[in-house]
């Protein structure tokens, strides 16, 4: 018989009815209600018990998973997340067992934040230590008068983890340490089997590095048209255009196909950038790198990986393979080997 909600009125007249001397089934007609032997015996035990018919909610028995958190866990929790907000769940979970010996799942973990402590995971707002309230809002009076439309903005992408974690309610910041951090130049190259060619530098790209990239990284892993490997197509980016771009494939034997203008989806490389910074971020691979230019070309070279390229071509609309054959090119799966110093013409 399932669970059964009894009226405070229903229990007390039975409790009364029964030490009166009625039976049960009695009680049941006088009521009009149908009431298990279980029901009874639980009622009369709480009166002698206690005297009352209804239980006091403080001694009900807990229902569901427990905690498992006890109170000086919660104040570690607690320390621990303003000191690093953007911890992950699994970084929160080794912290908590090594300092504490409390070893939680993650399920259990994230139901402590969120229930108990009121802790939950939003977007990050990104806090300047130079950050001037006086200039913020002497730039809002100032601009006040000038209309909307007038306005263009730019941003760019970091590799800063762009969530943290913070109480229901308030707002999670982090910290922007380095006020002129290094900006780096991914260049790579992909085909249908994986990474052909990745090239990584602190200088901004411009033809003649492009080019040099082409002829002594990219276009010797490829074939001659046609054959696997052998057609390389590119954005309209100016340093992709003019120069000796096309001589060079063309002396390579590769056939050469710019992208229409504004369509990235035709390019399954744009998402492969994505997965790079997601795993940068997840990683901090770049915090206090001895060597950022090798701690990017390293993580691109385990992300991009012939899976992950396949499943990417599988979503445009370019005719791939039903199943995948081996590479023409041996050198197509290569070691990691630096390439970054390729970029010097």
């Amino acid at each position: 018989m399932g669970f059964r909600s009894y009226s405070p009125s229903t229990k007390i007249a039975a409790v009364r009815m029964i030490r009166q001397g009625y039976t049960p089934a009695s009680v049941c007609r006088a009521l009009g209600e149908s009431i298990s032997r279980q029901s009874f015996d639980r009622w009369m035990d709480l009166y002698r018990e206690t005297r009352r018919v209804i239980r006091d909610p403080d001694t009900y028995q807990q229902r569901g998973p427990t905690f498992l958190l006890s109170a000086q866990d919660a104040d570690f929790m607690i320390g621990l997340i303003q000191a690093e907000p953007d911890l992950f769940l699994d970084e929160l979970r080794e912290r908590l067992y090594d300092n504490t010996e409390t070893l939680l799942s993650i399920a259990t973990l994230h139901r402590n934040l969120v229930m108990r402590l009121l802790i939950t995971l939003k977007k990050a707002n990104t806090v300047n230590i130079k950050k001037s309230l006086t200039a913020k809002y002497a730039f809002i009076e100032e601009m006040a008068s000038i209309p909307a439309e007038y306005l263009s903005h730019i941003c760019s992408w970091d590799l800063l983890r762009v969530r943290a974690r913070s109480k229901k309610g308030k707002q999670a910041n982090r910290y922007l340490r380095d006020q002129n951090p290094e900006r780096f130049t991914l260049l790579p190259g992909i085909s249908f089997f994986g990474l052909l060619a990745v090239t990584v530098t602190n200088q901004t790209v411009k033809r003649p590095q492009f080019q040099h990239f082409l002829k002594y990284s990219l276009l010797p892993r490829m074939n001659r048209y046609p054959g696997i490997n052998s057609c390389l197509v590119m954005d309209n980016a100016r340093i992709h255009r003019g120069g000796q771009v096309a001589e060079l494939c063309e002396a390579a034997g590769v056939r050469l196909v710019y992208l229409p203008p504004y369509t990235p989806e035709l390019n399954p490389i744009e998402l492969c950038f994505s997965q790079v910074k997601a795993r940068l971020r997840r990683t901090q691979a770049l915090v206090n790198a001895a060597d950022p230019e090798w701690a990017i070309e390293s993580t691109t070279y385990r992300v991009i990986t012939e899976s992950l390229c396949q499943r990417l071509y599988a979503h445009t609309p370019y005719k791939c393979p039903p199943f995948p054959r081996e590479p023409a090119v041996p050198g197509a799966h290569f070691p990691l080997v630096s390439h970054s110093r390729l970029l010097q013409p």
